[in-house]
Order: structure tokens, then C-alpha cells, then sequence
């Protein structure tokens, strides 16, 4: 019985491993990738990634040059969903409609269903983030060119705002920085003063 067992894993391993990659991301919507030539680049959704340090290269596997982790379609669709690996090939091989003999438990499921939701709420406060810094950057930009250009008649213009330069190029260290709380403080803070509306906490939560 036990040898079956594992013929069996072997075989739901061998099949889902050929399904490529790009596939298997973007059936479970992991990261947004961006092809470069033969390669495709995404931020790495195992950790707070500014820069696209996601790598998956053409023979399938794939690597984060940031966290350093890496493997196939099999071991990161187990790290998102917090799942064994026979477990993550046995889900693909299920959603991609081949033949896999052994369905997943109910707790494993109820585990997929969570940790998917909590992916999602990740993606959301990734992309209000980079509006939040994109938004700050700008503006800071736009003063500061503004001041070098205009001499007294723009420090008279960007009074109302001038003050505010260094608060928000603190706001924009606080949004790159390395920690969830501090982060989503200043995301907070933005919102209010941009009266923007919503409210996030540091489970992230809209």
C-alpha cells in the first residue's frame, strides 16, 4: 500500500510538471509578470519586494534574488498556500483538469480558501503602497523643481505646501520601509491627508 502511495505522488508529480510555469502563476494570479526576452520578471510574493527580484526563467524554474528562495510551479504554489507539496500538486493537477487520483482533504482546502484571500489583501495594500509613494514622489518633485525655477514669486505660490515637503518625504521613507506597521501607518496618514477615505490595519485589511 505504501509503494502505491507513492507511485502515486510521483505520477501527479510528473504530470503537473508539465504544465509551464507562466501558466500555473497566472492561474492562481500569484504575481503579474512582465516577459524580458526568454525570461519573465515580477516583485517576489514571499516578501516585501519593491523592485522586480522574481525571476522564472525558460526551463521553469523560477527564483527571487531578493529572499533567495526559489524551485518549480509545484514548490511556489506550496509556499503561497502554505501547502505540502503533494498537496500544492494534487490542487494544480486538479484545477488544470488532469487526472489525479486523490482529492484534497476538506482542511486543505479550507486552508487553500484562506491563505488565497490573504494573498489578496496582500496585493491590495502592495498596489495602494505604490500609488501612496508614486503620488509623494511626484509631488515633492514637482515642489521642489517648482522653487528651483520660480525664485520668491513660487515660495510665495507653494507657501501652503512648502511646510509639508518634509513630512512627506518622511511619509515616502516610512512607505519603503521594511516594516508592515510602519508602513500602513503612513499609508493611513496619506489617506487622511489626501482625504482619500479607507483605513488599513496591520493584517491588511481594506
Amino acid at each position: 500500500m505504501r509503494a502505491a502511495n507513492v507511485t502515486q505522488q510521483i505520477n501527479v508529480f510528473q504530470l503537473v510538471k508539465q504544465l509551464s510555469i507562466v501558466e500555473v502563476i497566472n492561474r492562481y494570479s500569484i504575481v503579474e509578470l512582465k516577459q524580458r526576452g526568454r525570461r519573465w520578471t515580477a516583485r517576489c510574493p514571499l516578501h516585501n519586494d519593491h523592485s522586480p527580484s522574481f525571476v522564472v526563467f525558460p526551463n521553469g524554474k523560477w527564483k527571487c534574488f531578493g529572499c533567495g528562495e526559489h524551485g518549480d510551479g509545484v514548490d511556489l504554489v506550496a509556499k503561497i498556500f502554505n501547502l505540502e507539496l503533494i498537496e500544492a500538486a494534487r490542487m494544480i493537477a486538479r484545477d488544470f483538469n488532469i487526472e489525479a487520483k486523490k482529492p484534497l482533504s476538506p482542511a486543505a482546502r479550507r486552508k487553500i480558501i484562506q491563505q488565497a484571500k490573504k494573498r489578496e489583501k496582500e496585493r491590495i495594500l502592495r498596489e495602494k503602497l505604490d500609488k501612496a509613494h508614486e503620488t509623494l514622489s511626484l509631488l515633492v518633485r514637482t515642489i521642489n523643481k517648482s522653487l528651483a525655477a520660480g525664485g520668491y514669486k513660487s515660495h510665495c505660490d507653494l507657501a501652503g505646501l512648502l511646510h509639508k515637503v518634509d513630512y512627506y518625504e518622511y511619509l515616502i521613507e516610512c512607505l519603503l520601509s521594511n516594516n508592515a506597521e510602519i508602513q500602513i501607518m503612513a499609508l493611513n496618514s496619506f489617506n487622511r491627508d489626501f482625504s482619500l477615505g479607507g483605513r488599513f490595519t496591520n493584517e491588511s485589511n481594506p
